[in-house]
Parts: C-alpha cells; sequence; structure tokens
C-alpha cells in the first residue's frame, strides 16, 4: 500500500506470496490479508490505528498466531508486532515483569529461573506464543487453575485505542486523562456497572461464573472486581482477542516456580474411575491434574519414535491422569506421592508412569499431552475440520459430565 507512507516500505508487504504467508494461524480458518505491515513502535501504531479509521479499514494485530480460533487471520491489515516490540524488565527481585507484546511466553520464564519464578498464564503453546496473544486471550494453561491466568496476574497495562489515545495504568495521571478524554466511554463503563451492582441475582451469575475457567466473551467479572473506568476497561481488554485495543506492554505479578517437580501418569480402566479421584487428587495439593481418554493416550504412536508408555496395551475406554506435584522440599513431593499411591490402590488404578522428577522424563509426558490437538487435527478425515472449545466443571462434577459428554460427542 502506498499509501501507508507512515511504515518504511520494507515493512508493507503487498505482494500475493507474503499476503498469502499470513492467510492462516492455527485454527482452522483462512483469510488472505489486504496487505501485510510491521510497526515497530507506537508511533507507527498510532498512525496506523488512525489510517484504518480514515480508510474504514479493519486491523488485526498478530504475534506468533497460535491462535486456535481465528484471531490471528483478517481479510483486512494484517499488523505483525515482534520486531520492536520485544524488551522486558524484570522487577521487584523477579515478583513482576514488564513485558512487551513480542516476546515468547518461555523466554519469559527462562529470564525468571534465577528467581524461582514464572509468568502465571501456561498455555500449551507457550514455548510460540507471545506475550501480545497470552495476554489478549487470557491464557492459562494446565499448571495455572483460575488464580494465576493473564486476568488475576495483571499488574498495569499500556493500551492504545481505536481513536489513537494512549493510556497507562501505572501512571495515575491517566485515570483522570481517561474520564476527561473518554468521557462517554468512561460514563457507559460506569453505568454498566452499576447496573450489575444493582441486580442482585445478575451480580450472583458473574460471580459463580467466574470461580471456575470462564474464557469466553468479555470478561465482565471486571465490572465487579474494579471501580475506576480505566481499570476496568484494561480487565475487559484482556481476553478480547484484540477487539478492543492495542496492547503496547504489560506488567503482569509473576509467581513462585518451586525447584522440585515430580510427574506421573495414572492409568484407570474406564474414564469414571479417572475422574472420581481427582478431588482427592486436589485436595493433596497437586499442581495440575490433566485427563486422557483412551483414545488420546493411542495418540502417542504418531508423534513419538520412542512413546514413553507402551501405547499397545491402551484400551479405548481406559483412561489416565497426567499428575504433577511441585515444591521447594523433595520431602514434601515425596509425601505426596505416598499419599497418592494409597488413593491409586483405592480407586483401582495403577501407574502407567511412575512419578518422576527427571526433566527430560517430565517434558515427554507433558509433550504427549501438550500435542494432543495437532495430533488429533491431522488424523482428522480428509475434508473436515477440528474445532476446539473450552467446556467448564467443577472438579468434584467430572464423574458425571465427562461420560455424558463422551456418549453425545459419539452418537
Amino acid at each position: 500500500m502506498e499509501r501507508l507512507k507512515f511504515i518504511p516500505s520494507a515493512r508493507v508487504h503487498d505482494r500475493l506470496i507474503d499476503r498469502l504467508a499470513y492467510a492462516r494461524d492455527a485454527s482452522v480458518y483462512r483469510l488472505i490479508p489486504e496487505t501485510v505491515v510491521k510497526p515497530e513502535n507506537e508511533t507507527e501504531v498510532i498512525a496506523l490505528i488512525r489510517y484504518a479509521h480514515d480508510t474504514k479499514t479493519h486491523i488485526t494485530f498478530r504475534t506468533s498466531g497460535t491462535s486456535l480460533s481465528g484471531q490471528a487471520v483478517t481479510n483486512g491489515i494484517l499488523a505483525e508486532t515482534i520486531k520492536g516490540w520485544q524488551d522486558y524488565q524484570i522487577l521487584e527481585n523477579g515478583e513482576a515483569v514488564k513485558l512487551e507484546p513480542g516476546i515468547i511466553g518461555s523466554h519469559v520464564n527462562n529470564l525468571l529461573v534465577k528467581y524461582q519464578r514464572r509468568i502465571g498464564p501456561d498455555p500449551a503453546s507457550i514455548k510460540s506464543a507471545r506475550i501480545g496473544g497470552i495476554v489478549a486471550n487470557n491464557a492459562s494453561g494446565m499448571c495455572c487453575g483460575v488464580s494465576n491466568n493473564s486476568y488475576y496476574t495483571l499488574q498495569s497495562i499500556r493500551i492504545i485505542l481505536a481513536n489513537g489515545s494512549v493510556y497507562d495504568t501505572s501512571n495515575q495521571k491517566d485515570y483522570l486523562k481517561f474520564e476527561i478524554e473518554e468521557s462517554v466511554l468512561a460514563q457507559e463503563l460506569h453505568d454498566v456497572r452499576q447496573l450489575i451492582l444493582k441486580d442482585s441475582e445478575l451480580k450472583r451469575i458473574i460471580q459463580y461464573k467466574y470461580q471456575i475457567k470462564n474464557t469466553t466473551g468479555y470478561a465482565i467479572n471486571a465490572f465487579l472486581d474494579y471501580k475506576h473506568p480505566l481499570d476496568i476497561m484494561a480487565r475487559l481488554i484482556v481476553g478480547s482477542e484484540g477487539t478492543l485495543a492495542f496492547i503496547s506492554n504489560v506488567t503482569l505479578q509473576t509467581i513462585p516456580d518451586p525447584p522440585v517437580k515430580v510427574a506421573g501418569l495414572l492409568y484407570f480402566r474406564n474414564i469414571k474411575q479417572a475422574c472420581d479421584i481427582i478431588p482427592e487428587l486436589e485436595a493433596l495439593g497437586a499442581s495440575a491434574v490433566e485427563i486422557m481418554d483412551g483414545s488420546a493416550l493411542q495418540t502417542v504412536k504418531y508423534v513419538k519414535k520412542n512413546p514413553p508408555y507402551d501405547y499397545s496395551k491402551i484400551t479405548d475406554n481406559s483412561a489416565a491422569l497426567l499428575c504433577e506435584f511441585q515444591d521447594q522440599a523433595i520431602e514434601n513431593t515425596r509425601s505426596s506421592i505416598a499419599e497418592t499411591a494409597f488413593l491409586l490402590n483405592q480407586h483401582n488404578g495403577e501407574y502407567l508412569i511412575d512419578f518422576t522428577q527427571d526433566e527430560m522424563d517430565r517434558a515427554a509426558l507433558w509433550n504427549v499431552r501438550k500435542s494432543l490437538y495437532p495430533t488429533v487435527g491431522s488424523m482428522r478425515a480428509f475434508g473436515t475440520s477440528v474445532i476446539t472449545e473450552d467446556i467448564c466443571f467443577r472438579p468434584n462434577q467430572l464423574s458425571a459430565v465427562i461420560p455424558d459428554l463422551q456418549q453425545l460427542l459419539h452418537r
């Protein structure tokens, strides 16, 4: 586009081959962008946003493109924000970290290793996903739970709105600026909050829904968690999938990363047995419990030259739990392992893979879980698609819910 003269021509890509290269993300969707641009600073982003407003052209911001739901494709302007967007700053002796959107999640964790800390979000794609997408999708993950996702660990955020205005919640002056310069938006956010507070049933429903993992739609719990319109806006942006603002940088509170981690694979004859033990493992303090049915367990034959277990002995009706304990001391994890062995015997289960502290063996177990989606996707029948969707229940409901879901899907 010759009109995008505020970005150097070397970073504006109109050739069909370049546009086709960005026509897909990790989802089933394909949209060919009108053009691909690579802004490297806020000034260029603001100019791009104002250009889009004047020409009525929509923009999709993208970092790694690991989205499973199509958020990183567009037939408008696709703006990749990787180069020039990878600065970071370790704060408070590792208890917080300031990040630009282009830095990869696992790279941040590598920077925090010496502090025995990590970021809370733990998506399966963390080795590829970048902070911009992690925050914009309110990523959580397998060792994250509800309290350590992007929403709850956000300390501050710097955003650029669709009108080109910049606000930073780490700057107290921006709170008054937001009220004055975005007066209509600020008042509407205030009004929605008051509407919710006056409706006790609506308030109860929102509180209940966000006690479990809930990343469907905007994070409307922000209207209950915060009072000031800018704080509400900031939390709505987390999980908004890029629809409300461009995220220039964020400061995330980090969480402890215990040095001792042990993982094992617990095997059961059917999925109900596996579900029944989950609340007890949660009570023991398991940092992660991931359930996989027999079909999922058998997928290792497609992705592993040396699978961690003999998949030929896995039956279709069986299930396994990938269970991990984390602690500061090896003695504590040994105690957890002993108690798990007792529970496993009570629930007629067995070890498919015994608990291990070896980093390579742990990684092999987690790779089985993390590779499920792409493996299942590659196995689909020609002409069909794979759709992923989160369905959330409390742990004590799983033994009733999952068998019903399996029956529904097999009809």
